[in-house]
């Protein structure tokens, strides 16, 4: 056998097992960074400009030159960071747990269990890199990186700010935060859709707010005044997504993880937040690869993950604390495609918090 056969193989029945885990409904981390495939743990990735979208004349004289067209596109460095969580049953459980008619599998259980927990803390890191503090996340524009560093962040901090944006620039706004009883939500969407749009040519399929923001919208007045007449259906998701215009869907952030402190719940996607984007990628509550995706796609996010994992590596016996123990390793990175320059508006545009003036 060479090296790499004496540590590299993986158990086939957890992995799958692994690599079949279903997320649940309210997971945000794939709806806004899609998985997709990656051979290699490092490369290059394309970026592409808005020259696509210059108009030229193509009209020519007999004799004369024909016009060409050159694609320009530049890259940039990726690079895969590893993640490894390993599960214990001890002897005596393993005893216990196969004895009498109520028999489980732990191996199973735990195998789930400690991909929950691998999928919570990616929930945590997609979160921070939307909300502007990233962790272990590969940025692909070279002047989000440069915001970040000066405290600027993605987007908008609170409506107040982007509302005094807007009346300078002569862009139409709903007449108050999103708290007010005079706000029209419908009205701040298509603006920000047109602002995306105006960057990368199509416009925002997709949403993600938090859990306080959607509890507004199924009281807001003029959301309920509106749909009245055009549907019998209670507000929800996906009645919000058709109001809006969003054909890909709404996501409510209902994840929460432990403070350490104080031993809190706390929100992992900002409960006040917004953020609106384009994904080429149909909705996925799997880990495994969504199909669909292109290079030269104006993608707000994806995750680059490594072919083959999450892997589960064969379980093995420590005799010297008599525990069974297995490791389950993923291999990934998400990458922030489709930022604009200034890190405000993209691909997605983006505010935490739609109540504070």
């Amino acid at each position: 056998m060479n090296l790499k056969d004496t540590y590299a193989g993986v158990d086939p029945i957890l992995t799958t097992l692994a690599q079949g885990y279903m997320l649940p409904e309210t997971n945000i981390a794939n709806f806004i960074a899609p998985v997709v495939d990656t051979p290699t743990r490092a490369g290059r990735t394309l970026r592409f400009g808005k020259e696509a979208f210059a108009i030229r004349d193509y009209r020519r004289a007999y004799g004369t030159n024909i016009p060409a067209i050159q694609s320009r596109f530049d890259s940039d460095p990726y690079a895969l960071e590893q993640e490894v969580v390993a599960w214990e049953l001890p002897e005596e459980v393993i005893e216990n747990a196969g004895e009498g008619p109520a028999q489980v599998d732990l191996r199973a259980i735990e195998t789930r269990n400690a991909m929950s927990g691998l999928m919570n803390a990616y929930e945590v890191a997609v979160a921070d890199a939307v909300h502007g503090t990233p962790d272990g996340v590969t940025f692909l524009i070279p002047e989000y990186e440069a915001a970040t560093a000066a405290g600027i962040g993605l987007g908008y901090a609170k409506w107040g700010t982007y509302s005094a944006e807007a009346d300078t620039r002569n862009i139409s706004r709903s007449p108050a935060n999103w708290r007010g009883a005079t706000a029209n939500p419908i009205t701040d969407v298509l603006s920000w859709k047109r602002a995306v749009s105006n960057q990368i040519g199509v416009r925002p399929n997709s949403m993600v707010i938090g859990s306080a923001v959607f509890d507004r919208l199924l009281t807001s007045e003029a959301i309920l005044d509106r749909i009245q007449y055009t549907s019998a259906d209670s507000i929800d998701v996906d009645v919000l997504a058709r109001y809006f215009g969003l054909e890909r869907g709404i996501r409510v952030a209902e994840g929460r993880k432990l403070n350490d402190v104080d031993g809190q719940l706390l929100p992992v996607f900002p409960e006040d937040a917004v953020l609106l984007f384009y994904s080429p990628l149909g909705a996925s509550d799997s880990v495994m690869p969504a199909g669909g995706a292109s290079s030269a796609t104006p993608a707000f996010a994806y995750t680059y993950q490594l072919t083959g994992t999450p892997a589960v590596r064969p379980e093995y016996y420590i005799r010297e604390r008599r525990v069974v123990r297995a490791e389950i390793t993923v291999e990934r990175t998400i990458n922030m495609t489709g930022l604009g320059g200034t890190g405000k508006i993209g691909s997605a545009f983006y505010m935490a918090n739609v109540f504070e003036d």
